[in-house]
């Protein structure tokens, strides 16, 4: 029993890291997408960090563990509509924002920009083959 236990630990960190590992790396694609972090600063967006992070694990949560929105907020600690505002964010609506805004700046539309930019980043990746 307290191999299986033991087992049981040591495979639920290794899925943690995965997930880690996965959301990090769309949150690079992220970053590498608005053209480095560097932009982030020169366009007053620092903001979005801690956006374009807690996105990055729903879409990998949402992608590829098949989890729901519940889900999801329960393991984040974050409510369910945020993770419905991720999950439904208009990629199409970000791309056009995200363009327009760093070259004009300030311009709202109404989506979730952090979740739509993570949903692109993650298909780029997948794109890739990564």
């Amino acid at each position: 029993m307290v191999v299986h236990l033991v087992d049981a630990v040591r495979d639920n960190t290794a899925v943690e890291e995965d997930i880690d590992k996965r959301a990090l790396e769309v949150f690079t694609k992220c970053l590498e997408m608005l053209g480095g972090p560097r932009r982030l600063f020169e366009y007053k967006r620092l903001t979005w960090l801690p956006s374009l992070m807690e996105a990055a694990y729903v879409v990998i949560y949402h992608n590829e563990y098949m989890k729901n929105a519940g889900e999801i907020a329960s393991v984040l600690g974050i409510s369910t509509a945020t993770v419905r505002n991720i999950l439904s964010a208009d990629e199409e609506l970000v791309k056009h924002r995200i363009q327009r805004e760093l070259a004009e700046t300030n311009k709202r539309l109404r989506t979730h920009t952090a979740g739509g930019l993570a949903k692109l980043a993650y298909k780029a990746l997948k794109s890739e083959g990564k």
